[in-house]
C-alpha cells in the first residue's frame, strides 16, 4: 500500500492547489538552480552537449550526422531557453499554494528535466533496481523516485482539464496512427525492416 498522498490537485477554478510539506519546497526551490547553472555554461560555449545532459536534447536526424549538426546548431539556443525558462518557474513558484495551469506545465517540464539528468547519472533503464539502503547512490535514488511521483501528480492534475474523451473517437484511429512512413523511415529516422 503506498503512503504516497498526492501533492497537487485541481482547484475546479482552472488553477491548481500545491499541497508540498516545507522540506519538500525547499528541495523544489533548490534544485532547479543547480541544473540552470549547467546549462548556463553550456550556454557560453559551442562545445558538444555532455553526456549528463544529453537527454535534454533529443537527436533530430539519427542516421545523418551533418544535417544532426545543422539542426543542433540552430535549435540548441531556443531549447537551452525553454529548459532554462521552466526550471526558473518551478524555482519561483515553489512555495506557491496555488498554480496557474500554465505555471503547472513550467512545473511539469522541469520536473521532468531534472529527473531525465539525474537517471542519466545514475544510469536507469526498465531492468534497474534501486539499491539498498546502504549504498552511496541510496539517496539520488531516492530523489529520482520522488521527482518521479510528483511528475506522476503533474501530470493527473493536468489531464484532468482535458475535455471528456468524444464516445467512439478511438475507432477511427488506425492502428499506426503514424501512417506510411516517408522514404522507408520509422518515425525516429531509422529504416523500416525489410519482410522476408
Amino acid at each position: 500500500m503506498s503512503l504516497w498522498r498526492r501533492r497537487l490537485r485541481s482547484a475546479g477554478d482552472g488553477s491548481f492547489e500545491v499541497r508540498l510539506p516545507r522540506d519538500e519546497r525547499a528541495l523544489l526551490g533548490r534544485l532547479p538552480a543547480e541544473l540552470d547553472e549547467l546549462l548556463g555554461r553550456l550556454a557560453e560555449t559551442s562545445s558538444p552537449v555532455p553526456e549528463a545532459l544529453r537527454r535534454l536534447f533529443p537527436v533530430a536526424y539519427p542516421t545523418d550526422p551533418v544535417a544532426e549538426e545543422n539542426f543542433a546548431q540552430i535549435a540548441r539556443g531556443e531549447v537551452l531557453r525553454a529548459h532554462r525558462e521552466a526550471l526558473g518557474v518551478l524555482a519561483e513558484t515553489a512555495s506557491a499554494t496555488r498554480l496557474t495551469s500554465e505555471q503547472l506545465a513550467g512545473w511539469l517540464a522541469a520536473l521532468n528535466e531534472l529527473r531525465l539528468v539525474l537517471g542519466t547519472a545514475l544510469g536507469v533503464s526498465e531492468e534497474s533496481v534501486p539499491p539498498a539502503p546502504a549504498d552511496p547512490s541510496f539517496g539520488q535514488w531516492a530523489l529520482y523516485g520522488y521527482l518521479s511521483l510528483l511528475v506522476e501528480d503533474v501530470v493527473a492534475a493536468l489531464s484532468g482539464q482535458l475535455p471528456p474523451p468524444v464516445p467512439g473517437a478511438d475507432e477511427a484511429v488506425p492502428e499506426d496512427s503514424w501512417g506510411e512512413p516517408p522514404g522507408g523511415l520509422r518515425w525516429d529516422g531509422t529504416p523500416v525492416p525489410k519482410g522476408p
